[in-house]
């Protein structure tokens, strides 16, 4: 869903730095289709009469969205502040090119046009990858605790590999933080609603002179648990901390700096599923069906007690330097990370046992880069990068023995380390007014290995006798990414594109054995355009892609009869689809806006082991969560009155069923839904304060983030997106 995207800062100074930069901006790359002293208003004010820009680095350097030949959406500050996006999973229930998942409850999982990681263990890469200002999280555990006080963040469909690196498969979701400016303000709001939610966030930016700015920004989100799960403690709750300071140094014309160090702390229960135990036919196979629902799905027990604890710090650097027509920039962030999970792994009420999983990842990421500056016909980029992460792993099955204490069965303690180097140039020459080539390339270089041991018990009753197994895995996959493209812009208010991108993501390793890296050819015709005096924007794209090696998880049963996870290289899927988005100032209607994706994903050749044993020809399914249609919709509309502004704003998305595993069972199937947001928001004459009253999800649809067979517990496994929720918030701006 295209929605508003167009503020760049979004406090009630924000509009005039905005224009000023935007309209530096696209002069620099020759645009022509500027905004006027107008157009600024259209994010906040459907009754403005122009469209205007945001600023987006999708190729790494300053251009128009409507200037980059990429597919993509853009959700401004503004935009994910209305519709109460403060996750990436709460972004996925509004956005239709982005999916959202939770592999065993709690592995965040984000797909893009039917692609999609389904490897999640510690040796696994997300075949999505997330980026916060220009650094990639490999681990996204705590980012339900990082969007706030944001620019925009974009979702960029399809591989990415060539600029953005290793695994960027299926696309990104860039998130692009607001940055310290030369303007003093401020911004405070409290959100109250069911649930007993209670939301704070504040952020101060403070100018202290033409050289050096800071900002500081923070959050404290709380709500209690949707679902009912006495007499453990409610699931689906939260409890987030986090805060953020940016430091900006500008010591000479030519040399700009830029520091953040962010602090955040997920505490509470965390998600949770409802598990359903196996029905079995007359022959001891299990039924694909869907089991029967208990009357309320989110009332509902487990056998032992289910939290998370995670703690992340995060330093964040970039340097740029310009001399004569060239940039040279360095850019870094070191990440650290402590996960700690306890879920409810019970078979059965009567033998409870609790899965405890510890994580303790450290993240380096560096890049080097030199790129061209100014608007000549040739310019050009390279650099080099360099990705580190190190972690160790202590996981258990645990079973309460010898008067409630636990007591482990099966146990994982492994030390994980994985480098990647890679080197990329890309390169673009204009033959003329109307005609721009593109071409890029990146070689990459990824060093894997894992060792340690995993041990279990000779029984599931006490004296334990244990078997050890160690493990000293390792793995080298290189493999170059290609971009070629070539852009037609017959007048100022029109682009059109083609682009052929391969893409690459690792290969890693299971106590199973090995599996090989997985790759992709895509094609992609789009274009972009403005009308009716800038007053219609309409872009829209089909693509076509031939993913080959997709690494699939499964649970597969050892001779001894104990489970465990095997990665394999699943064959191929040919992909194929069109989207469109459509945005528009509609006198006296107001701001609407309209997505409408059609896709078309199918395994090709796709051979995997059923869960039994037995292997099985997937061919003609489905990959998992890859709707045939996805449309969006969203209206906005403000009425002026003699004590201010008040803006309505009203969000649908519908979207066709899915599945979502890879045998597309009955039982692993999400029915069509539709959802609906609502908000409504007043602005009075003294514009310092903002009320806005909303309710999301207004018809109450059950909506899965998981649905599938889990062999560990025996159960069918169902997780859901939020409910219902309904309240209050007032802002303060200064």
């Amino acid at each position: 869903m295209s929605f508003p995207r167009f503020e760049v800062a979004s406090c009630r100074h924000a509009s005039t730095v905005a224009r000023r930069v935007s309209f530096i901006f696209a002069s620099a790359i020759g645009a022509s289709v500027l905004p006027s002293p107008s157009a600024w208003a259209a994010e906040n004010d459907p009754a403005a009469q122009q469209l205007s820009p945001i600023i987006v680095k999708a190729e790494r350097q300053p251009a128009p969205e409507q200037r980059t030949p990429i597919a993509m959406s853009v959700y401004g500050n503004a935009f994910l502040d209305r519709t109460g996006v403060r996750d990436i999973n709460s972004l996925a229930t509004i956005a239709p090119d982005l999916s959202y998942a939770q592999v065993q409850t709690v592995v965040p999982v984000l797909t893009i046009r039917g692609i999609s990681s389904r490897d999640t263990t510690e040796v696994g890469d997300p075949s999505v990858v997330v980026v916060t200002d220009g650094s990639s999280n490999n681990r996204p555990y705590a980012l339900s605790g990082t969007l706030y006080d944001l620019d925009h963040i974009s979702v960029l469909r399809g591989p990415q590999g060539t600029l953005y690196g290793r695994n960027a498969v299926g696309g990104i979701v860039d998130i692009v933080t607001a940055k310290p400016s030369r303007t003093f303000e401020g911004r405070a709001s409290v959100d109250l609603g069911n649930y007993a939610t209670r939301n704070l966030e504040a952020m101060v930016n403070v100018p202290v002179n033409e050289v050096l700015q800071f900002r500081v920004a923070a959050i404290s989100r709380r709500h209690d648990g949707y679902l009912n799960n006495a007499p453990q403690a409610d699931g689906d709750d939260e409890n987030t901390r986090s805060g953020r300071l940016s430091v900006a140094l500008r010591p000479t014309s030519n040399l700009r700096m830029l520091f953040a160090a962010q602090q955040t702390t997920l505490k509470g229960v965390g998600p949770v599923s409802l598990d359903i135990p196996y029905i079995y036919d007359a022959n001891g196979k299990i039924s694909h069906d869907k089991p029967p629902f208990p009357a309320n799905p989110r009332t509902f027990t487990y056998a032992t007690p289910q939290s998370q604890s995670i703690e992340d710090t995060v330093a964040r650097w970039s340097v740029a330097y310009d001399l004569a027509n060239v940039e040279l920039s360095y850019t870094g962030s070191y990440e650290n990370l402590t996960w700690r999970h306890a879920a409810d792994s019970s078979p059965s009420f009567g033998e409870p046992v609790s899965y405890r999983q510890n994580e303790f990842p450290k993240t380096l990421n560096q890049e080097v880069r030199v790129s061209s500056l100014g608007d000549g016909r040739w310019s050009w980029q390279a650099g080099v990068s360099y990705f580190r992460e190190s972690s160790s792993l202590s996981s258990a099955n645990e079973s309460p023995f010898n008067d409630g204490v636990y007591s482990p069965t099966l146990a994982f303690a492994y030390g994980i380390r994985t480098t990647s180097t890679a080197a990329y140039g890309q390169s673009s020459y204009r033959l003329n007014d109307n005609i721009r080539l593109t071409a890029g390339m990146r070689v990459t270089r990824d060093e894997k290995s894992r060792d340690g041991e995993y041990f279990f018990a000779n029984s599931n009753e006490p004296p334990f006798v244990y078997t050890y197994v160690p493990q000293d895995n390792r793995g080298t996959w290189s493999k170059p990414t290609v971009h070629l493209a070539a852009e037609y812009t017959p007048t100022s208010a029109m682009m059109n594109y083609i682009r052929y991108d391969t893409g690459y993501k690792s290969g890693g390793f299971s106590s199973m054995g090995s599996y090989a890296p997985e790759t992709l050819k895509g094609i992609e015709i789009g274009t972009k355009s403005l009308w009716n005096s800038q007053r219609m924007q309409i872009n829209a794209s089909i693509f076509d892609y031939d993913y080959s090696g997709q690494q699939i998880s499964q649970l597969v049963p050892f001779a001894d009869g104990r489970t465990g996870t095997s990665i394999v290289n699943a064959g191929r899927t040919h992909i194929y689809g069109a989207d469109a988005d459509i945005r528009a100032l509609i006198d006296p209607v107001g701001l609407l806006t309209l997505s409408v994706a059609w896709l078309h994903a199918r395994f090709t050749d796709f051979v995997v082991n059923d869960g039994s044993g037995q292997n099985v020809q997937l061919a003609g399914n489905s990959p998992p969560q890859s709707p045939a249609f996805t449309v969006g919709f969203g209206l906005e509309h403000a009425w002026m009155a003699a004590a201010g502004r008040i803006v309505g704003r009203l969000d649908a998305k519908f979207q066709s069923g899915q599945h979502f595993t890879i045998y597309n069972y009955a039982d692993d199937y999400q029915k069509p839904y539709v959802t609906v947001d609502l908000s409504m928001t007043w602005i009075p004459n003294r514009k310092d304060i903002e009320l806005m009253a909303y309710v999301r999800n207004v018809t109450n649809q059950r909506v899965f983030t998981a649905a599938e067979e889990y062999t560990f517990d025996n159960a069918y496994r169902y997780a859901f997106a939020a409910p219902r929720t309904f309240g209050v918030k007032a802002t303060y701006l200064w």
